[in-house]
């Protein structure tokens, strides 16, 4: 299997997707949110499906100290549509992400950043606009080795193949 392997023009489904947002301050140490999202569900009765997801969009504006202000969620499907739900959670029965780049990711977790930076070097090159948004699905851990989809979504719809003469 390859390390990177990229598709154009994937869609993201997701159901019943419960989120909550990630504190700029722990941008890039999330344990905590996802422990603490873990341990409501488990609380309140409810049961999983799927991967944990993790969600960046776009800078948002700035901070009063000049920090950009960054949208980043973390995300996970329950087996249930019946959600009691409570601040700082968010529930949504269906997400929709259509004409995204996909990258899938096989490789040392700490090299991820290379499925990322491979669909928007495709995007640069073939003059297409990313929305900012990235959608990350953990699929599956072992050891060192990560396997991950990666999801960033076009502004202006599916890739155009250029027609041959």
């Amino acid at each position: 299997m390859a390390k990177i392997e990229f598709r154009e023009n994937k869609i993201l489904k997701l159901t019943n997707v419960l989120s909550r947002k990630v504190p700029e301050a722990e941008l890039f140490s999330q344990n905590k949110q996802i422990a603490m999202m873990d341990n409501w569900i488990k609380a309140k009765g409810y049961e999983t499906q799927g991967p944990l997801i993790m969600y960046t969009g776009c800078v948002k504006g700035v901070d009063g100290d000049g920090k950009p202000i960054i949208d980043a969620r973390v995300m996970i499907q329950l087996k249930t549509d019946k959600v009691r739900l409570e601040l700082p959670y968010k529930f949504e029965q269906e997400k929709r992400i259509e004409h995204c780049l996909f990258a899938r990711f096989n490789d040392e977790a700490e090299k991820l950043q290379f499925a990322t930076n491979k669909l928007t070097l495709f995007a640069y090159e073939n003059d297409l606009e990313l929305t900012g948004e990235t959608y990350m699905v953990f699929v599956k851990e072992e050891g060192s080795k990560l396997l991950a989809d990666v999801f960033m979504p076009l502004k202006n719809g599916s890739v155009e193949t250029e027609a041959e003469e």
